[in-house]
């Protein structure tokens, strides 16, 4: 038999891709029967959510692979290749420009007035977005803590989901997140071979650092005494808190924070420019994920103000407290707070030698 040649529909299945903007009918078991809409703006309520799980297939696929090209080779002790991290760089990237446009989509569903989307909200209940298991997946996958995630009603956050969709997410949780993968990547930075006391030679300038803020905020006529002393007593609490960053907790961490304020400072060296481009797209991909979830937010209060979630939740309120608490790169981000200008350092590693020619990570 001769092979048919593919058609534009053919190749994108579009048959089945456009079939689908009919809601079942859910009057009986089988789920094919669908319903007319029950007013036009049904239909942009379901192509927008469809749209965006169809670039959440995208956003798995992206950090997964990402995941894999910094994280596997730890798992057989091997090194990360150089050149996959401009590869991770790039999937990291095109997930934050996916989540730009996500958050940007959000103003098309606005142009749908309050009350026509009243008029088949109803049907939707119990419905919810909170069991979409596909943005479950991208927050696992990208790190979020099971021992984070606040309590919806006693209940595990996936225990409303379908059974094959539940053990997907499980599935996930037992995975090595991205998270994990560019923590242990980073706490392999050997920068007690390039800089061996860095971290008490960064600590001393921090400290001076401090103490010079403090002369500023003094010699501030804009401050009275009792507000001078509250910003003292806070600058003070700022050296402790610079010592606890790299000296407390398990060894993975502080090894991930030191390398992570090493590479910082001094992302200029050959070896270290992909590194610190690579934390720079961590950053800004949890930067816009969080955008995203806050901009949700809005669009939900716009569309249905302080109600109740139709899938039972708390519905703002809840949105709110994940854009707000939820974190991923936390310890990478905490880490802006303890910077200082590089100038108050020595213009390069004592052993820069080893940063400009190749090394294990």
């Amino acid at each position: 038999m001769a092979r048919r040649s593919p058609t534009y529909h053919d190749y994108l299945q579009l048959d089945k891709l456009l079939s689908c903007q009919l809601p079942p009918s859910f009057e009986s078991s089988n789920n094919e029967e669908t319903r007319d809409l029950i007013h036009h703006e049904e239909l942009l309520f379901i192509t927008m959510h469809q749209t965006i799980e169809l670039w959440f297939v995208m956003a798995l696929a992206d950090l997964s692979l990402a995941r894999d090209l910094i994280g596997r080779p730890h798992e057989s002790n091997r090194e990360v290749p150089e050149e996959d991290i401009p590869k991770a760089c790039n999937l990291l990237q095109r997930n934050t420009e996916l989540f730009k446009l996500l958050t940007q989509q959000f103003t098309i569903i606005e142009t749908m007035a309050p009350l026509d989307f009243l008029s088949f909200r109803d049907k939707l209940i119990p419905a919810s977005g909170f069991q979409s298991w596909q943005f479950r997946e991208v927050e696992v996958l990208a790190g979020l803590s099971e021992s984070e995630r606040i309590n919806f009603e006693g209940k595990a956050y996936f225990s409303e989901m379908p059974e094959e969709h539940r053990k997907k997410v499980e599935k996930r949780v037992t995975e090595m997140s991205l998270r994990d993968a560019v923590l242990t990547w980073l706490a392999r930075t050997p920068v007690d071979k390039a800089f061996p006391d860095f971290v008490e030679t960064f600590l001393s300038a921090h400290s001076k650092y401090i103490d010079e803020q403090i002369t500023h905020q003094k010699n501030n006529p804009h401050l009275g005494l009792e507000q001078v002393a509250r910003v003292t007593e806070r600058f003070e609490q700022s050296k402790a808190d610079a010592r606890a960053y790299f000296c407390e907790g398990e060894d993975l961490a502080k090894q991930a924070r030191t390398a992570l304020v090493f590479i910082s400072t001094y992302r200029h060296e050959p070896l270290l420019r992909w590194p610190y481009a690579l934390i720079t797209q961590a950053l800004e991909f949890e930067e816009h994920f969080r955008l995203f979830r806050f901009r949700h937010a809005r669009m939900v209060e716009r569309m249905i103000g302080l109600r109740v979630g139709s899938g039972g939740s708390s519905g703002v309120a809840y949105l709110d407290s994940t854009a707000s608490q939820y974190r991923i790169f936390g310890d990478l981000l905490h880490s802006v707070g303890y910077l200082i200008d590089g100038s108050r350092l020595p213009k390069e590693a004592p052993n820069a030698d080893i940063l400009r020619f190749k090394f294990d990570r």
